[in-house]
């Protein structure tokens, strides 16, 4: 947490005119279903790029002792915001996040959608672990 700020205070001064969003991703016990935990917050600037942190906590479907955590994950990527009865009937945003971290590939994040464990990180062995994401905070 303590790095968390630290990187954010860093951030923040570069992006002027950008946004904060924070996000929390909670995972769903179904059988035979990767899962993903998550929380983390990012700064988006005029273009809608985005850089900032995320805690990740990964468990294998099935496996004991397969709980992996990855603290202060550094991310960049972009975030694009679908308007309600575009794709769904209720607007929601996707954070789309490469990371730094070793196992971890990417983070597809669908913020305030409606459809179950949609959100999704791919690691490296080419599993894919399954939530549910929304935004928790933004500030402008």
């Amino acid at each position: 947490m303590k790095n968390l700020i630290l990187t954010l205070a860093l951030i923040l001064p570069f992006s002027v005119f950008a946004e904060t969003i924070s996000f929390q991703c909670t995972s769903v016990d179904l059988d035979g279903i990767h899962k993903f935990d998550a929380h983390g917050i990012v700064t988006v600037d005029d273009n809608n790029k985005v850089e900032g942190i995320a805690n990740v906590i990964t468990e294998k479907a099935g496996a004991v002792h397969s709980t992996q955590t990855f603290d202060d994950v550094h991310v960049t990527g972009y975030i694009r915001h679908f308007p309600a009865g575009e794709i769904t009937k209720t607007p929601f945003d996707q954070l789309v996040l490469k990371t730094d971290a070793d196992y971890l590939k990417t983070l597809n994040l669908l913020l305030g959608i409606d459809v179950k464990i949609a959100s999704r990180v791919l690691s490296i062995d080419n599993f894919a672990y399954r939530s549910n994401c929304k935004m928790t905070e933004k500030f402008n």
